[in-house]
């Protein structure tokens, strides 16, 4: 294996102990402040394996995450408009990224996270969660991608628990 190969994973894996640990947090504002620092770690990543679609999903997730941490602050961040703002440019990145089916994983995975988080409770960040994962999954085999994609499927199985565990405290 190249040592960019086992560097870049190195990095990854430092990302996903980060994510794994924003699941688990109870407010959304918490859980993305993890997951902001995550993505940063993944963009260099990213960046080492040249994966353009990773690195560019990257740099719109680093937006969106410091958007969603400081929606409370600034009502224009809550908006329908900031949101399109984002889908719009997701969709610009998937065209221009574009490399074959598998590329556009990444860019679709981010573009239903965002969807479904904006303006969304805990828990349905975390039941999103488990989908987006599946999709970075495949497309992080397909760019060599190893941490990430075992950190996605253990993301899965840690949100599932996450799940749970909510519920119960709830109940």
């Amino acid at each position: 294996m190249e040592a960019k190969v086992i560097i870049a994973n190195a990095i990854g894996f430092m990302a996903f102990i980060i994510s794994l640990i924003a699941f688990h947090k109870k407010e959304k504002e918490k859980i993305f402040q993890n997951t902001l620092i995550s993505n940063i770690l993944n963009l260099i990543h990213y960046l080492i394996l040249n994966a353009d679609s990773g690195v560019a999903t990257k740099i719109i997730a680093i937006l969106r995450d410091l958007s969603m941490v400081k929606q409370e602050k600034y009502n224009i961040l809550k908006s329908m408009k900031m949101l399109i703002v984002f889908v719009c440019a997701y969709i610009i990145l998937m065209i221009i990224t574009y490399q074959g089916f598998i590329s556009v994983f990444s860019l679709l995975a981010a573009l239903i996270y965002t969807i479904f988080c904006w303006n969304g409770d805990a828990n349905r960040v975390r039941s999103i969660e488990i989908l987006t994962n599946v999709l970075w999954l495949i497309y992080n085999i397909s760019v060599k991608s190893y941490t990430g994609a075992m950190a996605n499927f253990i993301s899965i199985v840690s949100t599932f628990i996450a799940i749970f565990n909510n519920k119960k405290t709830f109940k």
